[in-house]
């Protein structure tokens, strides 16, 4: 998953689920702070004196008054309410008094009230300075019937409705809110830890992979599998590795080469330098001492001369090759006549060398392939000269074969030589090397040859490679145009 869904779906998360919980923290909090509310204001109800409060608990049940009679239950029950909020009751049927508990103290309010009041009005609530009246009457079979509880030390309970709401709901939304923090910070910490941990390994790894190039070590590997941007990164920062690793390879290669290729210089320019030298101090000695010698001499220097001549002609086109300053001159042809032609030139050029050369074609005329004519030959008539030059038996068969594929035409030559060992096949290539460890026959030839043809072929967008078929063959693949 990409760091920027897995960011936007925690900070969904970071939203979504403190809210929830919240919702459910609040729901689950209202229950014992709604039960709180309830016990609370039930306790102010148990010791209220509040007038209005106490005329609703003087309403009996009217079902079951059937009589003056029926009415000395009430009061005893009704009492029992009323005696903690010092109220005394008189109840009335029909203007007569039937029940009544009243003290002098209540005579007195009663008189400070009127006679009128209490038993003639109807149902009231009465609060004057320190006396409470309250008065229920109603009508049962035409008989009124009061009911009156009476306090002459009235004291009611102020309660401030407004500050104990205010004060429970701020006590609930504190609480809540608290709570709330401690889960999304909790919530926060998780998923910020989970990002986290995503985020800092690719950095700890690609911290360690720049300390490890720092160090000059190549060989580690990027080991991260997310399919995220830093998995991009990574693959990205281990491709950069391997190619600085395959270009220190190379330029570690490159120097050996260049190492192989002065020792192979001054191996073999000191062969003929030394032959030259030693014919001509011959000659200044007076050891020529004849016109025939003479000559001799003059002609060996010549030839000496003329190998050192070939070798610096093929180290300056070799070193042309390798800088990829070579000017080809690339045309596109029909490979089929462009071999046959090869083939026919090849065999007048070795006409009585006791070489024996075929040629066989699976590929069509219309197969074209884009080359330098001149440059080709060059490495095919290498390729032909080391057949020759390196022959085991007196007469040299040479096969050239061309076939086809959907993408390159392919040329084998084949000869009927004791091949290379396999060991060796690999620096048949290589610049100066004749498969002649102590390197005493420089001429033999350069030992540039297939180097020369394997960077020509190379400048073609081909490949060249060498194996042993009852000899040796080499193979060269070139793209189809």
């Amino acid at each position: 998953m990409k760091i920027k869904k897995r960011l936007t779906i925690s900070n969904i998360f970071m939203l979504i689920i403190p809210v929830i919980i919240i919702f459910i923290i609040a729901f689950i909090m209202n229950i014992p702070f709604s039960k709180a509310y309830e016990n609370k204001f039930e306790g102010y109800r148990e010791h209220d004196q509040n007038a209005y409060f106490i005329q609703q608990s003087l309403k009996p049940d009217m079902r079951n008054i059937e009589n003056k009679n029926d009415l000395d239950k009430f009061p005893e029950q009704l009492q029992k309410f009323l005696d903690p909020k010092g109220y005394h009751l008189i109840i009335t049927y029909d203007g007569e008094i039937v029940s009544s508990n009243i003290e002098d103290k209540d005579k007195e309010a009663i008189s400070m009230i009127g006679d009128d009041v209490l038993f003639k009005s109807n149902s009231l609530v009465l609060e004057m300075n320190s006396i409470s009246l309250v008065k229920n009457s109603f009508v049962k079979d035409n008989k009124v019937v009061n009911i009156i509880a009476i306090n002459p030390s009235y004291k009611p309970v102020r309660i401030d409705i407004k500050n104990e709401m205010s004060t429970l709901v701020i006590s609930y939304i504190i609480i809540v809110i608290i709570i709330s923090l401690i889960v999304v910070t909790i919530t926060n910490v998780i998923l910020s830890s989970k990002i986290y941990k995503k985020l800092i390994r690719p950095l700890e790894l690609l911290s360690y992979g720049a300390e490890q190039i720092k160090n000059g070590n190549l060989d580690f590997e990027m080991n991260y599998e997310s399919d995220d941007e830093f998995g991009q990164v990574c693959g990205d920062f281990d491709e950069m590795r391997l190619r600085l690793k395959h270009s220190v390879d190379m330029q570690l290669k490159y120097e050996e080469d260049r190492k192989q290729l002065v020792v192979g210089i001054s191996h073999d320019l000191r062969t003929p330098l030394t032959a030259i030298k030693g014919y001509v101090e011959g000659l200044r000695d007076g050891v020529a001492n004849t016109p025939e010698k003479q000559k001799k001499y003059l002609d060996t220097i010549y030839t000496k001369a003329c190998d050192m001549d070939v070798l610096v002609d093929s180290l300056f086109l070799f070193s042309k090759l390798d800088t990829g300053r070579f000017p080809f001159k690339f045309d596109v042809v029909s490979i089929r006549e462009y071999i046959e032609r090869f083939y026919r030139c090849a065999k007048k050029e070795f006409y009585g060398k006791n070489v024996e050369i075929s040629f066989e074609s699976k590929c069509e005329n219309s197969t074209l392939v884009k080359l330098d004519y001149n440059e080709i030959n060059r490495v095919l008539l290498n390729i032909l000269d080391n057949s020759v030059k390196y022959k085991q038996k007196n007469l040299v068969k040479i096969k050239i074969k061309l076939y086809e594929d959907e993408e390159f035409a392919i040329l084998e030559i084949s000869d009927n030589g004791s091949g290379v060992p396999d060991e060796e096949l690999s620096k048949l290539f290589l610049s100066f090397y004749r498969g002649d460890v102590s390197r005493t026959k420089p001429n033999e030839g350069s030992g540039l040859g297939l180097a020369i043809a394997k960077h020509i072929i190379e400048a073609h967008d081909g490949e060249i490679e060498a194996f042993n078929n009852d000899g040796l063959t080499i193979r060269i693949t070139l793209p189809k145009r």
